[in-house]
């Protein structure tokens, strides 16, 4: 116990505390040690995540293929309908811009100029300069621009590909793709292949080009000072051009020219190759001291080749297509098409395209001059079942060069009306939410800018209509009414995935943010940016084709032989059709828009597009500006867009209808002259019903006696589609035809009387005499009808409420009185006022005057004698008969029998 005591007793050591400075560098090594584990683990975790993207996304397209060598001419062929086969058609040239030549035909100063000055350890690297690619990263996270570090090989995969997008993306891919080509292929190729597709101003590519260019000269003969000053231009052609027409000022305020500018940079490049041991001192001053002798270009000359417009659109559709799959850039995949010894199988009809041609290069088939002085244009895809474009032409006019503005796949122009089969009565259709039963009130939606929206092309409001000649007409109201039963995000929806037409989510145009969801732009064409006529055929192709949606084609494939063998490079034929639309919904779509053109509908707007002996549908369009025309129409053999306007947005006067529809037809019915007319494909399972065109449901009587007549019609459709109730907006009334209704004119209304009062007859009455009732049972429409902007429609007289308002019978107003029996003039006594008649009797008697008297003029009445012949004789006249006597004054008044 006592030493337990003694140790308590110890005095406690006191323990030694931390200095304040100790206590704070400890608590920041545990936060920077917490960081860098952190950041360690981070970038562990990053470095994963950088490996499996590389491995997984840029590796898998870091492959380049060099299929860009070009030394042979290409040919387009096209299949002869008559054997089948395909046949030469046209062989192709490249452009006059555009030279190649092999690495030994390239001097070896140019050669070192551009190793010099745009790569110097080029032939030492495996594609990419490390040092330089780590300058252009920290330049990135400095907030420079991510650029830099670009060897020849890169600017050459930058030049054949389109990586052409500043992004770090494009960088790596750029970088793997430079070391996987660089492993590929040798120092050499890839110079010589770098030589021929710079650019180097004046619209020259390559050197080839660029020496004929400036110097006049061939390539190979050109001199070590010509060499660096042609290098020179490719740092940036606008700035270091010879040609160039920019003037700069430097710092000390002097203004250089471009050649100024080339020479300057001349003598860099002649420096470099000094300083690297390419060349000697002398060889350097010689070659700054050496004057150059520039040629200026000379006019450009019209090409000796002019392409028709379906050869150039091929041509276009192949380089996109090159590009698209290889990632070429258009300066490859173009001279690829041109000189790359590619066949091109085309899908022209020589005959189709030759209609084309006969109407659309000559301007006296539509001759139309603005008033600000631009001549008509018009474009016109034609499409056969399979989807290949078999005509086309990009414009109005003789072609007077290749690479204009092709209007039929280069421009975007308003739809109008032509767009309301797709965007609007297709998808409806579609989708149950309408049938070809279906009725709309003609007439506006809103009040829009103080006036009543939407207006039609016809100037008036029709009223309740039924979908057929709505669509026939182009009701505008119609159209937008379905719309709103469609919803237009299913719209929208339906116009870009089913029938592959681009609209604008969002577009900002000068500060006002603008898309293409709305009933201006879906139900009445007013697009954003507008629809091309190649998308517009190829929409409405789908409808002769049973609901299929084929990509439009101007070529099957494209082969280049490689050691021997057909090498496939495109094939279009691969392309699986899509189904945008059933075949109910095709074959109500087609027997709609057949109305549109045979003529049964009054005021329907495409019967100029009809063709004798052939089935026609289709739908014709227009701006509300008229600035733009079009008509899309369809046979069960061709389907045809045809766009008229102007290339500046005017309007156009024409007389004579639709000029699309007039140019429509005049290429189409050669076409088909000498074909089978036959039907589009009609399914099974229709049956024909009574619709009222009113209301859209069963007729019933009430509907067959409308005052303007009978409003019953028979649809044809499918049995789930026929609409169970009965027409209940038919009114039954009766009206009484003796008491007509007269309109603000003057002028009675057709058909339409006053409501029958309690004293119409409803049937004939002898004892009355009437003859006949005037008293009918019609139908009229009880509807009620919101009014609009003040408008009214072609139908509102025909409304119960007008007719209430018109009030009953005003012919009819009191109860029938019975006529007066017929008087006797045998039974007239002079001398018996009882036997006289009254005035409703003899009109006009008066007994004071016997000429009024009912005998005045009988003959006598001669009694015969019993057995005595009687024989006639001249009759005497009556004799004069006793005067009655006058009454005094004392007398009272003479009052005549039943008076």
């Amino acid at each position: 116990m006592a030493s337990t005591n003694n140790q308590n007793l110890r005095p406690e050591r006191r323990r030694k505390g931390r200095s304040p400075a100790v206590t704070v560098f400890a608590t920041i090594g545990k936060v920077f040690g917490t960081l860098l584990l952190i950041g360690i683990i981070t970038s562990v975790i990053l470095c994963c995540f950088a490996a499996n993207y590389i491995r997984t996304v840029i590796i898998p397209q870091a492959h380049l293929e060099a299929n860009f060598v070009m030394n042979q001419t290409s040919t387009i062929y096209y299949k002869d309908s008559a054997t089948g086969q395909y046949v030469e058609h046209l062989a192709l040239h490249g452009s006059e811009n555009r030279k190649l030549v092999e690495l030994s035909q390239i001097p070896k100063s140019l050669q070192q100029a551009t190793v010099a000055i745009e790569d110097e350890n080029f032939y030492s690297h495996n594609g990419v300069s490390w040092k330089r690619t780590l300058k252009g990263v920290l330049l990135m996270f400095t907030g420079g621009d991510i650029q830099g570090g670009s060897t020849i090989t890169q600017q050459l995969i930058k030049n054949v590909t389109q990586y052409d997008d500043v992004t770090v993306k494009r960088k790596i891919l750029e970088i793997f793709t430079a070391l996987d080509f660089d492993s590929t292929y040798s120092k050499d190729q890839i110079l010589e292949w770098y030589l021929n597709y710079i650019y180097l101003g004046d619209g020259c590519y390559g050197v080839a080009t660029a020496a004929e260019n400036y110097f006049g000269k061939d390539v190979s003969e050109l001199s070590l000072a010509e060499s660096a000053s042609l290098i020179s231009i490719t740092n940036n052609p606008t700035i270091y051009g010879p040609n160039s027409t920019v003037r700069m000022t430097n710092e000390d305020g002097v203004v250089t020219t471009g050649r100024e500018r080339n020479k300057q940079r001349q003598e860099l490049v002649l420096w470099k190759m000094w300083d690297l041991g390419m060349i000697s001192e002398a060889e350097y001053r010689s070659a700054v001291a050496e004057e150059l002798d520039f040629v200026r270009e000379q006019d450009e000359k019209k090409p000796s080749i002019i392409y028709n417009w379906y050869d150039e659109q091929v041509i276009s559709d192949v380089i996109d297509d090159l590009k698209e799959k290889y990632g070429y850039s258009d300066q490859i995949a173009e001279d690829m098409v041109l000189s790359g010894g590619l066949k091109i199988y085309a899908c022209v009809d020589q005959e189709v395209q030759s209609a084309v041609e006969a109407v659309y290069y000559d301007r006296s088939n539509l001759n139309l001059v603005s008033k600000s002085g631009q001549e008509i244009q018009s474009a016109i895809v034609v499409l056969d079942p399979e989807g290949n474009v078999v005509g086309l032409a990009g414009a109005l006019g003789e072609k007077e060069g290749n690479r204009l503005l092709n209007m039929a796949s280069g421009t975007y122009r308003q739809p109008g009306s032509s767009i309301k089969p797709l965007a609007v009565y297709a998808p409806a259709l579609e989708y149950g939410v309408i049938t070809p039963a279906s009725s709309f009130d003609d007439y506006p939606v809103q009040v829009l800018g103080s006036s009543a929206w939407p207006a039609n092309s016809y100037l008036h409001y029709k009223g309740l209509m039924n979908l057929a000649p709505a669509i026939a007409v182009s009701s505008n109201p119609v159209a937008v009414r379905t719309l709103q039963q469609l919803g237009v995000e299913t719209s929208f929806q339906f116009m870009q995935e089913n029938l592959h037409i681009d609209l604008v989510e969002e577009l900002t145009v000068n500060g006002e943010v603008k898309n293409d969801y709305g009933a201006s732009q879906l139900a009445l064409g007013g697009l954003t940016k507008g629809v091309s006529v190649m998308d517009m055929a190829a929409a409405y192709s789908v409808f002769p084709r049973d609901g299929l949606y084929i990509e439009p084609k101007t070529y099957t494939k494209v082969t280049r032989e490689v050691d021997g063998v057909e090498e496939v490079l495109l094939d279009n034929t691969a392309n699986e059709p899509e189904v945008a639309l059933s075949t109910k919904t095709s074959w109500y779509v087609n027997e709609l828009l057949k109305g549109v053109v045979n003529g049964r509908y009054s005021g329907a707007t495409g019967t100029a597009a009809q063709l004798s002996g052939m089935t026609v549908a289709g739908k014709t369009g227009s701006t509300n500006t008229n600035n733009d025309r079009w008509f899309v129409g369809y046979t069960p053999y061709y389907t045809a867009a045809v766009w008229v306007g102007y290339k500046n947005p005017e309007r156009i006067y024409y007389s004579n209808g639709n000029p699309a529809v007039t140019l429509w037809r005049k290429v189409m019915a050669p076409i088909h002259e000498g074909l089978e007319n036959k039907g589009f494909t009609k399914p099974s399972g229709t049956t024909t019903v009574q619709i009222c065109q009113d209301s859209g449901l069963r007729a019933t009587e009430a509907c067959a006696a409308d005052p303007r007549g009978s409003r019953v019609i028979s649809v044809t459709m499918f049995a789930d589609d026929v609409p169970a109730e009965s027409c209940a907006l038919h009114k039954e009334v009766e009206v009484c035809t003796a008491s007509p209704v007269v309109g603000s004119d003057g002028e009675a209304i057709s058909g339409l009387y006053h409501l029958a009062g309690e004293f119409c007859p409803r049937e004939a009455n002898e004892a009355l005499g009437i003859t006949e009732g005037t008293v009918k049972t019609i139908g009229i429409l009880d509807y009620s009808r919101e009014s609009v902007g003040g408008a009214t429609a072609r139908d509102s007289n025909y409304l119960n409420s007008f007719l209430e308002a018109q009030g009953s019978c005003t012919t009819h107003t009191s109860a029938p009185v019975a006529p007066p029996a017929e008087y006797d003039p045998n039974s007239f006594d002079r001398n018996d006022p009882s036997t006289w008649p009254t005035q409703e009797q003899w009109p006009g008697f008066d007994p004071a005057d016997e000429t009024t008297y009912p005998d005045y003029n009988l003959p006598p009445v001669t009694t015969p004698t019993p057995g005595v012949e009687t024989t006639p004789s001249v009759l005497e006249p009556t004799p004069p008969p006793t005067p009655i006597p006058t009454a005094t004054p004392t007398e009272e008044p003479y009052v005549p029998a039943d008076g």
